[in-house]
């Protein structure tokens, strides 16, 4: 049951915490649906911004990169 006035915690990704001039944000409860969404942005959005960003390893990679710029803040 939960505490009314308990927060519920979620997983943050922006593209300027990537260093992205971009005012992309997306929120959600576990940090594999963020990424998901994110890497989604990025590979639509902003793949002139980095050299490469086709192979498995290299979106492998950015997913890492991605994870890395996810941040925990209250809902």
């Amino acid at each position: 049951m939960e505490m009314p006035n308990e927060e519920i915690m979620l997983i943050r990704y922006s593209c300027k915490d990537m260093g992205l001039k971009c005012s992309f944000m997306v929120k959600g409860e576990n940090q594999e649906e963020v990424i998901q969404q994110a890497l989604a942005h990025v590979l639509e959005n902003h793949t002139h911004e980095f050299n490469s960003i086709k192979s498995p390893e290299e979106i492998e990679q950015m997913e890492k990169a991605l994870t890395l710029s996810t941040r925990i803040v209250a809902g």
